[in-house]
């Protein structure tokens, strides 16, 4: 029998979350391209935390927004 370990996964019921990264040069008057992110996983899984967006708004200067939502048993869709 082989003995798997699996990364210990944090569950929480704080999931609303509304994540923006600019680009440090970027002021209230400059005009930049928006990205919204949702994470995917079927509306069964996922989180905003896998994604780090402020390496793209830095590099590609965009602006990045990532969402976090309820999903699973108790999501929107049950």
């Amino acid at each position: 029998i082989l003995r798997v370990r699996y990364p210990k996964f944090h569950v929480s019921e704080d999931c609303l979350y509304l994540n923006i990264y600019a680009p440090a040069h970027a002021d209230t008057g400059s005009k930049l391209p928006v990205m919204v992110w949702f994470p995917g996983g079927a509306f069964e899984s996922g989180s905003a935390s896998l994604f780090d967006g402020s390496a793209l708004a830095a590099y590609e200067d965009v602006l990045v927004v990532t969402t976090q939502y309820r999903l699973g048993m108790l999501g929107f869709f049950k």
